[in-house]
């Protein structure tokens, strides 16, 4: 409890800053004289990007692009494809949402998923087959708790692979290929307030579960002010008064899930900044890391590996310092 404490004191003192930033970076870029609550999620003026193949198309372009990153990611990229690895057509009864899952007894990955013609088809090959790759990766490894990866370490895979495949994305999205890059990247920053907000919302009122309704939104209000304060909601009573929470059903399913993400995020910016630097010293970081899977505790395998603790202190600002040279 007291390193996730100590990450989102970062967060709001070094993070949130930056992320408001990039908030004004978009509202700029679509015209507004101020953001709306609307808007969010919102990042061109003519809608945001969307990949111009069909899904047949996108999986062969996810072939070449992987054969071309390197030769582990060819095979195991072959290896799917080959083996139709991938269930990605949406179908009327088809169940909703995307995930990778394992076979053991076939060392083998599995994707699922329901393209629908956003840029979130292109993500499931990037995103997904982030978490596919390592489950590959490290299928030769005899002893079977070392599949056992924490939800912080899994996400790093995949959120990390998102970024290692950015110099390729001309294939999905042609001509837009730098406008996709561009909101992946404040997509994937901006996400770290919200992500940790909902972490500490989650603390407090299940700590605390005498607190009425009104009390529970009211300090959902008041954490957004804290990480997302360019947040307008007027106009909405139902937003104004805190409710905004009741659409994250993660707070019901998965209870106190949410900090992985930011943990993991943190780590694949950590990587995004290494490889604007160095791209194949941070993929040989990367492969050492999916081969590592989970013989090592998760603040061990970031030592081996090269990466800063997101627990520590200092590690958001060195990540903000190395994004902001870029941007």
């Amino acid at each position: 409890m007291e390193e996730k404490r100590a990450f989102r004191e970062q967060v709001k003192r070094d993070f949130v800053p930056f992320a408001e930033k990039l908030h004004e970076r978009r509202r700029v870029r679509l015209g507004l004289d101020h953001l709306h609550f609307e808007d969010e999620g919102v990042y061109f003026a003519g809608g945001n990007p969307k990949p111009v193949g069909d899904p047949a198309q996108i999986l062969e372009a996810g072939r070449g692009m992987y054969n071309e990153l390197s030769p582990e990611t060819g095979k195991f990229m072959n290896f799917m494809c080959d083996n139709e690895l991938f269930d990605v057509i949406g179908r009327k009864t088809k169940k909703t949402g995307g995930y990778m899952t394992y076979l053991p007894d076939y060392k083998s990955p599995f994707i699922f998923a329901n393209f629908n013609g956003t840029s979130g088809d292109a993500d499931v090959i990037t995103h997904e087959c982030g978490h596919a790759f390592q489950g590959w990766i490290a299928a030769q490894d005899p002893i079977r708790e070392h599949a056992d990866i924490t939800m912080e370490t899994a996400e790093t895979h995949s959120m990390s692979m998102e970024f290692f495949t950015q110099p390729w994305m001309d294939r999905f999205f042609g001509d837009r290929a730098k406008d996709y890059s561009e909101m992946h990247f404040e997509d994937s920053c901006i996400f770290i307030p919200y992500g940790t907000m909902v972490d500490e919302f989650q603390d407090i009122i299940y700590d605390d579960p005498s607190l009425s309704p009104k009390a529970r939104n009211q300090v959902w209000r008041d954490l957004e002010r804290q990480y997302k304060p360019h947040l307008d909601y007027s106009g909405n009573e139902y937003y104004e008064d805190g409710c905004f929470w009741q659409r994250q059903h993660h707070i019901y399913d998965c209870p106190l899930y949410y900090i992985d993400y930011c943990i993991a995020q943190t780590n694949a910016l950590q990587y995004k900044a290494w490889m604007d630097c160095d791209y194949r010293q941070a993929w040989e970081s990367y492969l050492k890391l999916c081969r590592l899977s989970a013989s090592d505790f998760f603040t061990s395998l970031l030592v081996q590996v090269g990466l800063n603790n997101p627990f520590e202190d200092g590690c958001l600002r060195e990540v903000v310092k190395g994004l902001e040279a870029k941007i």
